[in-house]
C-alpha cells in the first residue's frame, strides 16, 4: 500500500529534494521505478551549450529515451543559453570561477532537465517582439515541455527545470 500512495503523490516531489539537495549523483529504485540524477558545470559562455545539448543527447541514448531527444535539445539549449546571457555565475567549489549547472533526471518515462544559475532576477514568459532577434526563449521552452517553472534557491540563484514524458 505504501507504493501505491507514494505513486498518487504529484511527481514532482522526487525530483525536487535532489534539487534542492544538490546531489552530483544520485540514482535509487523507489517503488519499482528507478530514479536517477547527474549534475554537471560549466563555465558559462556559450560553448556551454552546445556541451550541455550533447550531454542529454547521449544521456537520453543511455536511459532509452532517444524519443524525447528532439524536444530536450532545443529545451536544454534556451535553459543554459538563458543562464549564460542572463544568469549570474553560481560560486562551485570544485571550480576556481564560477558556473551553471545542468542536472538531468529521470523516474520511469518522467525525464526533468534544470539549469542553475546564480541570478537572482526569475525569469518570466513574454509575448516575443518579431523585430527582435531573441525573446522566444521560454515560449520554446512551453512548447516542447510538458511544464516548465522556476525554484529559487537560498542563498540566491534559482533552478529553470523542464518536465518530459
Amino acid at each position: 500500500m505504501e507504493c501505491a500512495e507514494a505513486v498518487a503523490e504529484p511527481t514532482r516531489g522526487w525530483w525536487l529534494r535532489v534539487l534542492t539537495h544538490g546531489s552530483r549523483r544520485w540514482n535509487t529504485p523507489v517503488c519499482g521505478d528507478r530514479h536517477d540524477a547527474l549534475t554537471w558545470s560549466f563555465v558559462p559562455r556559450p560553448r556551454a551549450v552546445g556541451a550541455a545539448r550533447e550531454i542529454s543527447e547521449a544521456l537520453l541514448g543511455e536511459w532509452g529515451m532517444q524519443y524525447l531527444s528532439n524536444d530536450v535539445a532545443v529545451v536544454v539549449s534556451e535553459l543554459v543559453t538563458n543562464a549564460v546571457r542572463h544568469g549570474a555565475p553560481l560560486l562551485l567549489p570544485e571550480r576556481e570561477e564560477g558556473g551553471i549547472q545542468l542536472s538531468l533526471m529521470r523516474s520511469g518515462n518522467e525525464f526533468i532537465c534544470a539549469v542553475r544559475d546564480g541570478g537572482e532576477r526569475l525569469p518570466r514568459r513574454r509575448e516575443a517582439d518579431l523585430g527582435l532577434e531573441g525573446g522566444r526563449g521560454l515560449a520554446l521552452v512551453s512548447a516542447f515541455a510538458r511544464e516548465w517553472g522556476v525554484i529559487p534557491t537560498p542563498p540566491g540563484g534559482k533552478f529553470v527545470w523542464a518536465q518530459f514524458v
